[in-house]
């Protein structure tokens, strides 16, 4: 089995997707779009069994980012489109399978969404969820401020109290998920740093219970992962 992992900024990294991935014998590539001087491998819905879109900090649905985004979007609708595929899509990849699959991409009207708050599993029979034993809620994080409709003919699976639609399913292999699940300690402890001035502007101060909320999330995010990948 081959995935291949497109990044859209240097510190998203897929976290602790990466161990389900490796767990399950991926041959894994990368793909660094947010470096102009490399092209996307030819072909590359023929070549991976999964695609897994990355976060980043660009806007989808700005018209002068165009250009930039049309290979990816164009990579997304053919994985959609081909019923043996399956694509994940994290935060920014969430948004970019959601404009694939016809569904409004747009700034939160509420500002950015940052921190730790839980979201709600929206139909805990879904079979994305199934190893996540009966939980019904766990803590995410939040790092985004565009949002994106639940596609027509999509499953809306995770619902969050700040903006609702934090995940969709479409035709059990193609999942959108607006929140971070993957994020691991180090991973954390770099965003903070990189994403201050974000950070700072939705007026999010890390408390003493950031780690147990982090540590909580990494638990279901990882059940949630495997749920997916074993589909």
């Amino acid at each position: 089995m081959r995935c291949l992992i497109v990044r859209f900024k240097d510190c998203e990294g897929p976290g602790t997707l990466l161990d389900s991935l490796q767990a399950r014998n991926y041959r894994i590539t990368y793909h660094n779009a947010y470096d102009e001087r490399v092209h996307i491998v030819p072909a590359a819905h023929q070549m991976f069994d999964l695609v897994v879109f990355l976060g980043g900090p660009q806007t989808v649905h700005d018209p002068n980012q165009h250009k930039f985004f049309k290979p990816w979007l164009e990579l997304a609708s053919h994985l959609v489109s081909m019923k043996d595929k399956k694509v994940i899509g994290i935060c920014l990849g969430s948004q970019i399978l959601a404009t694939v699959l016809g569904a409004k991409v747009y700034e939160g009207e509420k500002g950015p969404e940052v921190g730790f708050s839980d979201v709600k599993l929206v139909n805990p029979s879904n079979p994305a969820f199934s190893k996540l034993n009966g939980t019904s809620n766990f803590p995410a994080f939040h790092l985004h401020e565009d949002v994106f409709e639940i596609p027509k003919g999509a499953d809306h699976l995770l619902q969050g109290s700040f903006y609702s639609n934090q995940m969709f399913g479409y035709e059990n292999r193609v999942f959108g998920i607006q929140c971070h699940l993957e994020v691991t300690e180090n991973m954390l402890g770099v965003w903070k740093n990189v994403h201050s001035e974000f950070i700072k502007k939705a007026g999010w101060i890390p408390g003493p219970e950031t780690e147990d909320l982090r540590s909580q999330m990494e638990r279901a995010g990882r059940a949630l992962f495997e749920g997916i990948l074993d589909l």
